[in-house]
């Protein structure tokens, strides 16, 4: 079973094409770092190749006529504070400044019909979204950048080589990563990474994982490197915490051996190392989820443990150790898991049980004050929790999540730290 999961700021279960989790990468504070420029800036690497966008122009979001007829279903949510923040499904975004009261249609005017997008929030101002699906259409799909919360986009059309974009993960305005899934095997997947470091106006595809196959084709001249993506593992996300950090992560399902996948970047993608990180549990490793990073140096990852199990593994030196908490339930069914961390220390996860058809027969909202070292379940009162689909905790007393019911949206906020929830009577 392939899992797909969007790279954007808040953990979400969604069309499985973005980013993600904060929760996701996607996150409020992007890690900062203390290194200059990414070498895609320097020099470009032997065989890689800038390419030229082909479109780059600014786009409005639709007419206020416009959004008014459209129905506020939102599936995923990214509050970069308790008032200012974003919401989204697969072809609208939508964007608040007074706490989810009011919500204003912020989506590109020309996104193409029947798409699916994926989306990281950047800051209150800043996101990018791409295109990752479209049953319609023919790729390359296109990309898109606001600076102003989505009052105007800036659109950049991906590399022909793509036959869809599997996860996106930025770091500011200018800087953006595009993977591409571009041949799949049991267990395994070969991706196409592209980077772009001027908001689109030129990428340079980094050296990926390839198949023979694909290193012949004529058309695409595929850059060699001794340390490209692994082809092992179906991926699960790309984030990237600098214009020189990153990693990608991955597993298998179902099985009984180890397959969990964490790999690094230290030079913004040119040579990726596998980080073999500990179980303290003794159990099998299945799954790696894309970190979330506060600092450089402080982050925190969601792993699948034993076909059955999350643990929160946590990094104080940027991703070369990490060390695990305390185990809780986890559903595969639903793909990523729903998890999201205020702070390197404050989070809240969300447990769903399933029968063997994959039905929800349960579900525990859990919080945690040590950086998921230990985790305490909460009565949650009002919030219906087998409807959640997007939980995004933004402080140590505030939280949002979305649950959908019968087609339905609704956005509902906590301000004691996820003991009870208030449904907002949101308007567009």
């Amino acid at each position: 079973m392939r899992r797909r999961v969007s790279v954007m700021g808040a953990v979400v279960v969604l069309s499985f094409g973005v980013l993600g989790m904060s929760g996701c990468g996607q996150s409020h504070a992007v890690g900062s770092s203390n290194n200059q420029a990414s070498p895609l800036a320097d020099s470009q690497s032997p065989g890689s190749k800038a390419v030229p966008s082909n479109a780059s122009r600014s786009i409005s979001s639709p007419s206020s006529s416009t959004a008014r007829h459209r129905q506020f279903n939102p599936q995923s949510i990214d509050m970069v504070s308790p008032s200012v923040g974003w919401v989204w499904n697969q072809d609208t975004i939508w964007w608040t400044q007074d706490g989810g009261g009011h919500w204003a249609v912020e989506t590109p005017r020309s996104l193409p019909k029947n798409s699916t997008l994926s989306v990281q929030v950047i800051s209150k101002n800043v996101a990018w979204a791409a295109v990752s699906t479209n049953l319609m259409e023919k790729p390359p799909f296109p990309v898109w950048v606001t600076t102003t919360h989505g009052t105007q986009w800036h659109r950049t059309t991906s590399l022909p080589h793509n036959d869809g974009i599997s996860f996106i993960s930025a770091v500011s305005a200018e800087v953006l990563w595009m993977a591409t899934d571009m041949v799949g095997a049991s267990g395994s997947e070969s991706m196409v990474l592209d980077a772009t470091i001027n908001g689109g106006k030129t990428w340079t595809m980094l050296p990926s994982s390839v198949t023979s196959q694909m290193a012949t084709q004529p058309d695409v001249l595929h850059p060699k490197s001794v340390h490209p993506i692994p082809f092992f593992a179906d991926k699960s996300g790309i984030t990237m915490t600098s214009t020189r950090e990153g990693f990608i992560t991955g597993g298998q399902t179902g099985q009984t051996e180890e397959t969990a996948l964490l790999s690094r970047t230290a030079d913004g993608g040119q040579n990726w190392f596998n980080v073999r990180f500990p179980n303290s549990h003794g159990e099998v490793l299945n799954w790696t989820f894309p970190p979330r990073f506060f600092s450089a140096q402080d982050g925190l990852m969601a792993v699948e443990v034993n076909n059955s199990k999350m643990a929160t593994y946590t990094t104080h030196d940027g991703g070369t150790t990490w060390t695990s908490g305390t185990l809780l339930p986890f559903s595969r069914q639903l793909g990523s898991p729903l998890w999201s961390f205020a702070t390197i220390d404050s989070g809240l996860y969300l447990a769903m049980t399933t029968n063997v058809q994959g039905v929800i027969t349960g579900a525990t909202l859990y919080g945690t004050s040590n950086g998921g070292r230990s985790w305490k379940p909460f009565a949650a009162n009002s919030l219906p929790l087998r409807e959640v689909k997007a939980l995004d905790d933004v402080s140590a007393t505030t939280a949002f999540a979305v649950t959908r019911s019968k087609g339905q949206s609704t956005i509902w906020k906590t301000q004691n730290g996820g003991h009870t929830w208030q449904a907002l009577n949101s308007s567009w």
